[in-house]
């Protein structure tokens, strides 16, 4: 370990990229490339959970070293709970796991205020998703009224601490997710379903290696002419707003190829062993984003196409676990207090950055503008226009993706000062205008009911 250390420090002094981002994308290939002698080798369930787990555990140890025993001391937490508790572990794995995941981000943000380097977090926050899914599912198995999806992926039985161990530090996800329920894992170690045939992974996976190279290739070469904190600075501000709004949404269109490159290579690492395939020939069973973010105009589907399986994650085990999907069909109120608390939950996740609840806020105050808009298309025809008209589709595009930009920028940000300081240099329009239309829909509940409703 030690002289891969030394090789890796001696490349990031070469070519500039920092080591611990140098360990992640070393770790990712080998995970990619083990994925294929996974897949064409090794057969048997015991084979399969053992080989899986213990490289997995040897790709964490790399990256984490003496870390990884956070990682193991919460993994057996989860489970005794789980064990001992039964049908009512969900909600107490859910907190333990949320509390201690927690107090990594406070630590990390006590000791490198605004860093970026890798550490232990980063594997904490892709697993706390697995424990606490596995955790519903094994109450879910004790129930008997659960919704279609529940009762697909319920755990009937209680699998034992090797098997569970092994779904935890299963290889494939292990450096960056994405994250996967245990009915998919137990699926794909059984090779049935669609498992039973998975063709060749070897295209899909230079495919997903592509998109990464392009993607990180733009992040390298072009971040320098548009840097994140020139927003935060005087010379800013001097600028008009049409200058202002082109300047960052091309800054923050290039800040998001960092993140598809990476989710691109946690892909890539999945796909080499087959995991993610889901039959017909499509590798998209467990996805971390879909790249076309950019071009959709539909402010729902930009929140559902971002980091996939963490919004899958909130939707099975916190939206739809507060209250039935039945309980809120019938209450508004319900519905909206389930959809604030996803909000909540997912801002606990990410850490106690402020930037991160500036821009949870704002992005729920926008998505119920969203579905306030969305309602006056069904019920009137005052917005037809921007579903049909190419240029009217331009000019919603554009809207939506600033919108998202603007306080996605908060969340690179993070401090409180930048965040203000970009704010007053663009006068605080988008905020004047969402919280305005926000208002409007609330006190007019302007097309917000269907003809039949009125009558």
């Amino acid at each position: 370990m030690d002289l891969i250390d030394t090789k890796v420090i001696e490349w990031s002094s070469t070519t500039g990229i920092p080591d611990d981002q140098l360990k992640i994308f070393i770790s990712l290939i080998l995970c990619t490339l083990f994925g294929f002698i996974f897949k064409l080798s090794i057969r048997g369930r015991q084979a399969r959970l053992t080989a899986g787990s213990v490289f997995g555990v040897l790709i964490t140890y790399y990256i984490y070293r003496s870390q990884i025993i956070n990682v193991l001391f919460q993994t057996v937490v989860v489970y005794i709970l789980v064990k001992v508790l039964g049908k009512k572990s969900p909600w107490p794995v859910f907190v333990e796991s949320m509390i201690f995941v927690a107090a990594h981000h406070i630590y990390r943000q006590y000791t490198d205020y605004g860093g970026w380097k890798m550490d232990v977090t980063t594997i904490l926050m892709m697993d706390t998703p697995k424990w606490t899914a596995f955790a519903f599912c094994v109450s879910d198995g004790l129930k008997t009224q659960l919704s279609k999806e529940q009762e697909i992926r319920k755990i009937a039985k209680l699998p034992s601490f090797f098997e569970y161990f092994s779904f935890i530090f299963f290889f494939a996800g292990s450096v960056l997710g994405p994250c996967f329920d245990y009915y998919d894992f137990d699926q794909f170690i059984n090779e049935v379903n669609e498992y039973k045939n998975i063709p060749s992974t070897i295209k899909e996976t230079l495919r997903l290696l592509k998109n990464a190279i392009i993607c990180m290739g733009i992040f390298l070469f072009t971040e320098k002419y548009f840097p994140l904190h020139f927003v935060a600075t005087d010379e800013f501000g001097t600028y008009n707003v049409l200058y202002q709004t082109l300047w960052f949404n091309i800054m923050v269109a290039i800040q998001r190829t960092k993140y598809y490159g990476g989710w691109q290579l946690g892909e890539m690492s999945m796909a080499s062993c087959g995991i993610t395939y889901q039959g017909d020939g499509k590798f998209e069973k467990i996805k971390a984003i879909d790249v076309d973010w950019d071009l959709t105009y539909n402010m729902k589907d930009k929140v559902e196409k971002w980091n996939i399986s963490i919004q899958t994650w909130l939707r099975r085990y916190v939206y739809t676990r507060i209250y039935s999907e039945e309980e809120m069909k019938k209450s508004a109120s319900k519905q909206n207090f389930a959809y604030q608390m996803t909000y909540v939950v997912s801002s606990l996740w990410h850490g106690f950055y402020i930037g991160y609840y500036f821009s949870f806020f704002q992005w729920a105050i926008m998505n119920n503008v969203n579905k306030a808009i969305f309602r006056v298309s069904c019920n009137t025809n005052y917005l037809k226009i921007f579903e049909t008209n190419p240029l009217a589709k331009i000019v919603r595009w554009y809207i939506a993706t600033t919108v998202f930009n603007v306080f996605g920028i908060t969340f690179l940000l993070l401090s409180v000062d930048p965040i203000l300081k970009f704010y007053s240099n663009i006068r605080y329009v988008p905020h004047i205008l969402l919280y305005g239309t926000y208002a409007f829909f609330l006190i007019t509940n302007f097309g917000q009911k269907s003809k039949k409703q009125k009558e």
